[in-house]
This record gives structure tokens, C-alpha cells and sequence, in this order.
């Protein structure tokens, strides 16, 4: 592998790979030995000097008032690798602990509603872990029309991960089953946390929500999802949702 290409990757530019190759051909030398050997700009000399200085890769002695330049072991390299990955822990704890603030700011309302579209099995398990990560026990999960779709296996099994998921944090399903999947989620439900209702008729899609957010499922073979984020709009499917509750049958 190249050295530039390697020296490239960890973080070095471009300037400072050519000043510190050269350092290593040189040996102890003054800037204009660096800059003859290299054709960087004066200025950029500098500024590559001071930056690899930084880094612990470079040094400086003064020799008759002149000061002279030298790159350190290479060996340096690795010690400056370690330094990097604790600045990232570092820089990780510190994102943690404003992610809650920056949290808070996506979702203040702008009085607009936000759409989305999820497909593919990929999408639709995210849709269940978006909304899953937001809710909290005792939290409420509200299904119309929850059926088996083209690939009831598969739907099966996603819906059982969900299903497991939500146990963990104690959250609430209430869900209204078309009749032709009574027996389709068994595991969802005999679970603790789902109340389950059936409705003799069919619906081609199902209907989620939670909080202030309704995402319609299309459980064909390659699934999708369209979800809406507006209070009023989920405010509204959770009245319909409550009227055709009490005229499901257990």
C-alpha cells in the first residue's frame, strides 16, 4: 500500500505527508532545505511545520540562531492513532450528553406535517423501531386492521420481534384484527401487553398509531409504509380507531 495513501487515511493532508517525507529524507534541517525539496509555498511550510508539530510528529531545535527541523520516529505514528481514538471517546460522551437537547429541537413543532415513506422489510422493521424508541411504558399502540399480508412468515416474525420489544418497555397494544388472521399472530396475540379484537370485514392496509404519528402498512411481498407525523391527523385515526373498537368482537 502507498505511504501518502496510508498517511492520507489517518488524517494527514496532503502538505503535511510531502513536509514530513521530506523531514524523514533530511534529517535535522532548516525550512528552506523543506521548501526547495518540497515546492510548498513559504507560508504553507509553516503552517505544516507547526501542525505536524502539534500531532508530536515533527520537532524543533535552535541551532545559531536558526531553527532546525526534524521529523521524529516513525514509531510516533501509532502513539498518534491512540490519541486520536481517545479524542474520539471523548468527542463521543460529549455528543451523548447534548443528543437529548438536539433531540428536543427536531421535534418542536413547525406547525407542519412531516411525511415519510418506508419500504422493503428493512423499512418497515424501522418504522416499528422509530416508534418503538420513542414510547414509554403504559404507552398505547393502536392497530385496525392488522392481518398476515402476502408473506404471513414473515410478517409473523417481524411482528414478533415488535411484539418483544415492546414487553421489554411495557408498552400497550390495542389491536383490531381482520377475522382471517385469528390465528395468524400467535404470538402477539397470547402476549400480556395486547388487547386483541377481530372484525368480520377485510381491510386492505393496516393502521398504526402512536403518539402523534399514523403510518399506514401495506404488507405485500415487498412491503411499505407511509407514515405521518401531525397530532390532529392521529388525534383523528385514534377516533375512528375507538368507534370500530367497540364493534369488533373478541
Amino acid at each position: 500500500m502507498a505511504i501518502k495513501t496510508v498517511l492520507e487515511s489517518i488524517g494527514l493532508s496532503k502538505n503535511e505527508i510531502k513536509i514530513y517525507l521530506s523531514l524523514l529524507e533530511l534529517g535535522s534541517t532548516t525550512s528552506g532545505a523543506i521548501i526547495k525539496k518540497t515546492g510548498i509555498h513559504t507560508s504553507k511550510v509553516y503552517d505544516g511545520l507547526e501542525r505536524l508539530s502539534n500531532k508530536g510528529l515533527a520537532s524543533h531545535v535552535i541551532i545559531a540562531n536558526t531553527k532546525h527541523f526534524k521529523a521524529v520516529d516513525p514509531d510516533r505514528l501509532l502513539d498518534f492513532l491512540d490519541d486520536k481514538e481517545k479524542e474520539i471517546e471523548i468527542q463521543k460522551k460529549d455528543i451523548k450528553k447534548i443528543l437529548p437537547e438536539l433531540k428536543l429541537k427536531q421535534s418542536l413543532e413547525t406547525g407542519e406535517s412531516e411525511a415519510e415513506i418506508f419500504k422493503g422489510w428493512k423499512g418497515m422493521e424501522t418504522v416499528f423501531n422509530e416508534g418503538i424508541n420513542i414510547m414509554g411504558k403504559g404507552d398505547i399502540w393502536y392497530v385496525l386492521g392488522a392481518y398476515g399480508g402476502e408473506d404471513k412468515e414473515r410478517t409473523d416474525t417481524l411482528i414478533t420481534k415488535v411484539i418483544k420489544k415492546c414487553e421489554a418497555k411495557k408498552i400497550k397494544w390495542k389491536i383490531i384484527y381482520n377475522e382471517s388472521a385469528r390465528n395468524t399472530f400467535q404470538y402477539e396475540q397470547k402476549s400480556k401487553i395486547t388487547e386483541n379484537r377481530f372484525l368480520n370485514q377485510e381491510t386492505p392496509a393496516t393502521i398504526n398509531i402512536y403518539k402523534d404519528v399514523t403510518f399506514i402498512a401495506l404488507w405485500t411481498k415487498n412491503p411499505l409504509a407511509f407514515r405521518v407525523k401531525d397530532k390532529k391527523v392521529a388525534e383523528s385515526f385514534k377516533t375512528y380507531f375507538n368507534f370500530m373498537w367497540k364493534l369488533a368482537k373478541k
